[in-house]
């Protein structure tokens, strides 16, 4: 097994430096916007740090949640300029820079290619390469030419993880009424695959009782394409998207059965999928396709970046990288940022760390040496 040996040290001084650099670069208006957005502030999910190139969504899909969380279905870029936005995510206290850092996910309250948002999505990519050079993720329902495939190619040097949603083939039109066709997002599968990337596949949300007998009849299109990668993902559900599917004339029992608990407001609620994704594995292994269950697992294998979400055990995608660290070394580190450390021990899958810090630096050094930490009193 390889060994990768990571220096807090200089991954925090990398931080510091990005930092300084970008703040050359800026006027202190730019700045002050920067750090008061929430880029700069917000924890990453464990999949990564969400990156909004716009506002709302003009799709209006039946199953998204959005509207739920207050934005629109109707798409605007988002206000920072590149720069800035590269300067906000490497301010966050709570966010490692470079190809060792936390992974970056963008296409989650916004599509990243609608006509409001797409030169602004290109910005982004730009200066996230240009200055940061974090793992990033897209995902993206949109019909992407190969004009712009070649020109994510560029951007990206081809390191980059692309996610295309197809949920239906045959439901699309009251799913999906405003987005591309299922025939127009395989295109973009294809057109990103001619240009050199390996997209995948993005089959989520799983609807029990609505799109779940359509996995075999997916992935024999997908495979038509050239496609041997999908990922699948689960469905969550508010009081809103229960009344729209039955205002659609779709049968919800299933979903309501499988809830793991009752929605209230305008809480977002998960279904239980797991048989599901089980069947959809048997199928997939008949076809010659490889099923995913995490996002960040794809990233991390089209990035060939060891994950630190302990699904790499059972999914085996740390791609035979350890991850080595000196426990003294990060003690010393947590003290020189004046933190109460009295010792740390470094474990097969977690650092444990004696003391007390706060959540940032918490979540920087999961980042950082690719594992959970577990923060207990001195």
């Amino acid at each position: 097994m390889n060994k990768l040996k990571i220096d807090v040290f200089l991954e925090y001084e990398k931080k510091l430096k990005t930092i300084e650099a970008l703040e050359d670069t800026l006027s202190e208006v730019e700045l002050k916007e920067a750090r008061k957005d929430f880029h700069a502030k917000r924890l990453p999910r464990p999949c990564g740090l969400t990156v909004h190139t716009g506002i709302g969504c003009d799709y209006a899909c039946a199953y998204c949640y959005i509207p739920d969380m207050g934005f629109p279905f109707k798409a605007k870029p988002y206000p920072l300029k590149g720069k800035q936005l590269a300067y906000a995510i490497a301010y966050n206290p709570s966010v490692a820079v470079g190809v060792n850092g936390t992974f970056l996910a963008i296409g989650s309250v916004t599509e990243p290619f609608l006509e409001a948002t797409s030169e602004r999505t290109f910005e982004y990519l730009e200066n996230i390469f240009k200055y940061l050079g974090n793992p990033v993720q897209i995902s993206t329902k949109s019909h992407i030419s190969l004009e712009n495939a070649y020109r994510l190619k560029k951007i990206s040097k081809g390191k980059l993880s692309i996610l295309v949603t197809i949920i239906t083939l045959k439901h699309y039109k009251l799913l999906e009424p405003k987005a591309p066709t299922p025939t127009l997002r395989f295109e973009t599968l294809y057109n990103l695959a001619k240009v050199g990337f390996k997209p995948v596949l993005f089959l989520r949300p799983i609807m029990p009782g609505i799109n779940d007998k359509e996995i075999e009849d997916i992935i024999v299109e997908a495979r038509r394409y050239g496609i041997r990668r999908i990922l699948l993902g689960s469905l969550r559900v508010t009081n809103r998207i229960i009344s729209k599917l039955k205002v659609l004339g779709f049968d919800v029992s299933e979903i309501m059965s499988r809830m793991k608990e009752k929605p209230k407001d305008n809480k977002q609620v998960s279904v239980i999928t797991a048989d599901i994704k089980e069947k959809a594995v048997k199928i997939a292994i008949k076809h010659g396709v490889r099923m995913y269950f995490q996002a960040c697992q794809v990233c991390s294998e089209d990035c060939n970046i060891p994950c630190w979400m302990p699904c790499t055990v059972k999914y085996k995608c740390t791609h035979g990288v350890k991850i080595v660290i000196d426990e003294n070394q990060v003690k010393e580190f947590l003290r020189n940022l004046n933190f109460n450390v009295r010792e740390v021990v470094d474990t097969p899958y977690s650092l444990i760390i004696y003391g007390k810090i706060n959540k940032h630096i918490a979540s920087f050094l999961r980042w950082i040496i690719k594992k959970k930490v577990v923060v207990r009193s001195p």
